[in-house]
């Protein structure tokens, strides 16, 4: 197979709130960042994932900030009777651009295999929705050498055919380092990275350019920018320090 067309990615800061944040204080926070955006010139692409229940409250008032709105999960059927569940549908008419797919979170309580992460992937983008699509192994995976099968495993069988490089992110984050404190060495985050890239162009023709490949766990203001400085990262997925607006603007900073 022909080597993928390499080109100059810009960075993406992505902030998962997961299940954090009432609708004041959120304003509030979204607030601040807002304000700041403003006031100074920003190196990336920023996105907001917040609970489903401020989606509409954050649509109001998104447009024009330069900040994409996106959720944190969506169903991999259009509509029906699938109580508490959301579509992409819905994700789209709340003006989501962007939707997190196969978090480890969801992975392990819940048990998604990557096979349905595809099917989500599939119906996000038939919805005109990009994916960030979540790959990483556990503890007990790496200390027993199976970090690169399972990843792969999971790229193989959560990115769907319709992926492109323009409508796919993918997300490497290792699972024993989420909200743990823990953060891989840069070695390992760099070789992860470039054996995702190396799977993606070996084995995923839908690819006609490489996807951005962006990095989570444990991420702060402290480490996002000599994370970001890694050959291979293209971003961040950022949990817990997102909920901190002064934290999450630090990250954003760093991005420059």
């Amino acid at each position: 197979m022909s080597k993928k067309n390499k080109s100059k990615k810009f960075p993406i800061i992505i902030a998962n709130w997961k299940m954090n944040g009432l609708l004041r204080e959120s304003m509030q926070n979204f607030k601040h960042i807002r304000t700041n955006i403003h006031d100074s010139l920003v190196g990336c692409e920023i996105v907001v994932c917040p609970p489903y229940t401020l989606l509409r409250d954050f649509a109001e008032k998104i447009p024009g900030t330069g900040i994409k709105l996106g959720g944190q999960n969506c169903h991999h059927e259009p509509d029906g009777a699938y109580t508490g569940e959301i579509s992409a549908h819905m994700l789209r008419d709340m003006t989501c651009e962007y939707v997190i797919l196969g978090h480890s979170e969801r992975r392990t309580t819940l048990n998604e295999g990557s096979e349905m992460v595809g099917k989500k992937a599939t119906i996000a983008h038939q919805n005109k929705i990009n994916t960030i699509i979540c790959v990483g192994e556990t503890l007990y995976e790496r200390d027993n050498e199976l970090a690169k099968i399972v990843v792969r495993e999971q790229i193989i069988h959560s990115i769907p055919k319709c992926s492109t490089a323009e409508n796919t992110i993918v997300a490497y984050e290792p699972v024993w380092a989420i909200g743990t404190g823990a953060v891989p060495t840069s070695e390992q985050i760099e070789e992860m990275h470039k054996y995702i890239q190396t799977i993606i162009a070996q084995e995923l023709t839908q690819f006609k350019n490489e996807p951005r490949i962006v990095y989570g766990g444990s991420i702060n203001s402290n480490n996002s920018e000599s994370i970001l400085s890694i050959d291979g990262v293209d971003g961040l997925l950022v949990g817990k320090a997102s909920l901190d607006p002064e934290e999450f603007w630090g990250i954003i900073e760093s991005a420059k």
